[in-house]
């Protein structure tokens, strides 16, 4: 089939970048060997003495505040970008401004990526913040739209030059889509709401396509984009996307089925948990019946915590002129999305059922939340890299995909959301939402999902077998199949 080359979709910070990560049409982008898209080998970590939490939903709500507090600080103020770099075969214009865009990484070479994927998940949050914590940020989301109207989401592909769309505006589409629905159910507000609607249509039109390419980061990404794409239609009325949706869906299911291993493999940032969630929140919605007989066939497989492994060897095969490269450990992303499969089986399989997932959901969410910089509640890409070094997006992946399970599925009497948290809508402020987004977008009920915060104790009072899946809950964002900026395939 070939392999496509690929960039993450991302504004730089200066003109050191076009020689860091695009040095020239000649060694710009460099294809990733089958060794380089998979897990690097190395000594694995002395585990830390990792203590018991039992997280509760006053604790969530309060680290959230400090991640949407610490999100302002990675938002870019700097435009324009200077100059295109020696490379003609990216066009200049992308880089024209890229103030409002959210910065990839806290320090090191990765605070040279601003990227459309971490600038949607912001949106997202904030929103979330300004629901649970009643402190909003209209400016920061302004800029951040700003930076959309010049980035989307939907153009991530024209970086990757052998065409597209691709697997990476997908991807990022997914999150674009969550972003609008999040930002109007809690204001109101709809003047962004035709990028929503062109990340929507982008899904729709483009995610078959990806998935024929065959690979965890095809298919994943469009299993993000098809639980997006089925949350838009459900919040806004539209029955063929969520019929889109559906199909797409069937295919990441097909995907599965022919090699159920798949579920626990791992390419680059990506889990096999990423389709097996898109397959729940897309398919199984319009076939409902279908549902926990799959769930209960096929969730075994999935991962759990994987262990940390030392830093990059410098023989990794990464260009020499990207420096140590430390900061691409991902494995809490990697942890963060099995986390997300295993809530959302836990609350497909009911109390009983699904209590060994909600453990195993519970104990990665613990050990994320233990590596956590306590001044900016934000984490790294790895229990091996510093505090120091937050990446925006693994951090919103433990927000999404955990902290916001705790909450969703906590009585209201108990620090949880009344009508849950939401796939793809955010109850708005009157508890209204537009389109009953509020109600529709996926997710836990509030309080009566199985399972209930991290304590194996509130999983016991949990909701009963045909819970609705936490998948409609973290619907909200997901990964990025992210070759990431660094080396494509």
């Amino acid at each position: 089939m070939g392999y496509k080359g690929a960039v993450k979709y991302a504004a730089p910070l200066s003109a050191l970048t076009a020689t860091l990560f695009f040095a020239s049409a000649a060694s710009a982008t460099p294809r990733a060997t089958e060794a380089q898209r998979h897990e690097i080998e190395g000594v694995p970590a002395t585990p830390p003495e990792w203590v018991t939490l039992d997280l509760s939903p006053t604790q969530a709500t309060a680290q959230i505040a400090k991640i949407a507090a610490w999100d302002r600080t990675m938002q870019s103020t700097a435009c324009p970008y200077p100059d295109a770099g020696p490379d003609a075969s990216f066009d200049a214009s992308f880089y024209d401004c890229r103030a409002g865009g959210i910065i990839e990484v806290q320090s090191g070479p990765g605070m040279l990526i601003i990227a459309s994927d971490n600038t949607q998940e912001a949106i997202g949050l904030w929103s979330w913040n300004d629901k649970l914590n009643h402190i909003a940020y209209p400016t920061n989301i302004a800029d951040a739209f700003d930076f959309l109207a010049t980035h989307p989401g939907y153009d991530a592909w024209e970086l990757t030059r052998d065409g597209g769309p691709d697997y990476y505006s997908v991807y990022n589409c997914g999150w674009g889509v969550r972003a609008v629905i999040l930002y109007e159910a809690e204001t109101g507000d709809m003047s962004h709401h035709a990028y929503g609607a062109t990340c929507a249509s982008h899904i729709a039109a483009n995610a078959t396509n990806v998935i024929t390419f065959g690979d965890l980061l095809d298919v994943g990404p469009a299993a993000w984009g098809a639980s997006g794409l089925w949350a838009w239609g459900n919040a806004y009325g539209d029955a063929s996307m969520k019929t889109m949706a559906a199909t797409i869906g069937a295919q990441v299911k097909a995907w599965i089925e022919k090699k159920p291993n798949r579920i626990s493999s791992q390419e680059w940032a990506m889990t096999g948990a990423a389709p097996f969630y898109g397959v729940i929140e897309s398919y199984m919605k319009e076939n409902p019946t279908e549902l926990v007989p799959w769930v209960t066939e096929y969730s075994p497989g999935l991962g759990g915590w994987i262990d940390e492994s030392v830093a990059l060897s410098p023989d990794a095969g990464i260009p020499a002129d990207v420096g140590t490269n430390d900061w691409t450990d991902w494995r809490n992303a990697w942890n963060a999305w099995n986390m997300l499969g295993q809530f959302t089986t836990a609350q497909v399989l009911g109390a009983k059922a699904g209590k060994p997932s909600q453990l195993t959901a519970t104990d990665i969410l613990n050990k994320l939340v233990l590596q956590a910089n306590p001044m900016t509640g934000a984490i790294p890409g790895s229990q091996q890299r510093p505090s120091t070094e937050a990446e925006s997006w693994i951090t919103s992946y433990m927000v999404y995909f955990g902290l916001l399970q705790v909450i969703a599925e906590a009585p209201v009497s108990d620090g949880g959301v009344e009508g849950g948290v939401k796939d793809g809508g955010a109850p708005s402020k009157d508890g209204s939402a537009p389109h009953d987004a509020a109600a529709d977008a996926g997710g836990t009920g509030g309080g009566t999902g199985s399972g209930g915060g991290c304590s194996s104790s509130r999983l016991a009072e949990g909701g009963g077998e045909g819970a609705i899946p936490l998948g409609v809950l973290v619907g909200l964002m997901l990964v990025a199949a992210r070759r990431r900026s660094k080396l494509g395939r």
